[in-house]
């Protein structure tokens, strides 16, 4: 079958890139309002950009009607901080949750009694419970289409918080981290087999 991507409505566009384009890494986000609202929400446009400088990229779609930005971009935006943690298999009904189209002076947190701890290098606090936060500032800002209904954001990691028992010879193991990641829809998934393939020299 060949898709004409031209006559699929968004919705159609949307299942189709989602379902393409698995699985893909979760980036749970917390951010600080400009009022001290701790905003937290989850994002699966997100990947790596470079490793020096160190840079991860996420996509924020804007509201559907009327293409405002969302909090995390929005206080992204205003403050230049935030902190991307890798939610676990354990965190998957609270992750799901947060996704909830909240009021901007409610804070996720507060409503799921989501632990909070200091951040090392940045303002917005820390999920307490999750085993890798990149603390991160803006690094670049870029609106996708006309008229806007995305924002790209890249973002500079400047200091990492890793649970202890994710680290083995200085290295992040998969398995013990447990990664959480989307497919497309409603489906989630984990790691399951997993195997090496040393790259050709």
């Amino acid at each position: 079958m060949e898709l004409t991507i031209s006559a699929l409505s968004p919705d159609e566009k949307y299942a189709l890139i989602s379902d393409c384009v698995v699985p893909r890494p979760i980036a749970w986000i917390n951010t600080q309002s400009v009022n001290g609202i701790v905003n937290v929400a989850p994002f699966s446009y997100f990947n790596i950009v470079s490793n020096e400088p160190m840079i991860v990229s996420v996509s924020i779609n804007r509201r559907h009607d009327n293409a405002l930005l969302k909090d995390t971009a929005r206080n992204i935006l205003q403050t230049g901080e935030c902190v991307v943690h890798l939610p676990s298999r354990g965190h998957a009904p609270q992750v799901n949750a947060s996704a909830a189209a909240f009021a901007p002076n409610e804070s996720e947190a507060t409503a799921l009694g989501l632990a909070l701890t200091p951040s090392t290098a940045v303002k917005p606090p820390r999920l307490a419970d999750c085993g890798i936060a990149l603390e991160c500032r803006l690094h670049m800002h870029v609106e996708v289409g006309d008229p806007v209904v995305a924002d790209l954001i890249l973002l500079e990691v400047i200091h990492i918080g890793v649970a202890d028992d994710l680290l083995r010879d200085g290295r992040i193991h998969p398995e013990p981290l447990d990664p959480l990641s989307r497919l497309g829809g409603p489906d989630y998934a984990v790691i399951g087999e997993r195997f090496i393939i040393q790259r050709p020299k």
